[in-house]
């Protein structure tokens, strides 16, 4: 069974941590979590649970962040857990609203991650952020651009301005 939560979640200076400190904004896995598009797979993920049968999965942005985590650590399932576990950092990345002491999930999930986020999903995942991404850098090297022609503008227009004072 799947039920996604309505839970926005915070931003990373709004997470909770025991020792009421704050996240860094430019911790790679608080950069990484803002270029996953999360939410736009959510509900391809939730499709392949029953609605009515079964305990409640877990939500995407945990399965597919914790084989993130997984990949890029290069550790064992239960390693991963603990790492999970003892850090603030990824835990804000698989989607808790604070940091908790007691593993989120039990190693075993994610067997059940890997066979339901298969490289078919991966793919369509990385082809979204290298596409937002593209178009990211296309706005700003035409704002530039426009900045650029504005800022000429303007050159020409005090140029003749100094022109006629002079």
């Amino acid at each position: 069974m799947y039920r996604k939560e309505e839970q926005p979640l915070p931003p990373p200076e709004k997470f909770e941590l025991p020792f009421e400190g704050k996240l860094s904004p430019n911790n790679r896995w608080v950069i990484m979590a803002e270029l996953i598009p999360w939410d736009d797979f959510e509900e391809e993920y939730a499709k392949l649970f029953s609605a009515e049968k079964g305990a409640p999965a877990k939500l995407f942005r945990m399965a597919l962040g914790t084989l993130i985590i997984k990949e890029k650590l290069g550790t064992s399932d239960r390693e991963t857990i603990e790492q999970i576990r003892e850090n603030p950092y990824l835990q804000y990345f698989i989607g808790l609203n604070c940091y908790q002491q007691e593993p989120p999930l039990e190693s075993s999930m994610l067997v059940h991650f890997r066979k339901r986020i298969d490289g078919e999903l991966i793919n369509k995942i990385n082809k979204k952020i290298v596409k937002r991404e593209i178009d990211k850098s296309d706005k700003e090297v035409k704002k530039k651009d426009c900045l650029q022609e504005k800022g000429e503008k303007s050159r020409e227009l005090l140029e003749k301005l100094l022109e006629r004072n002079t």
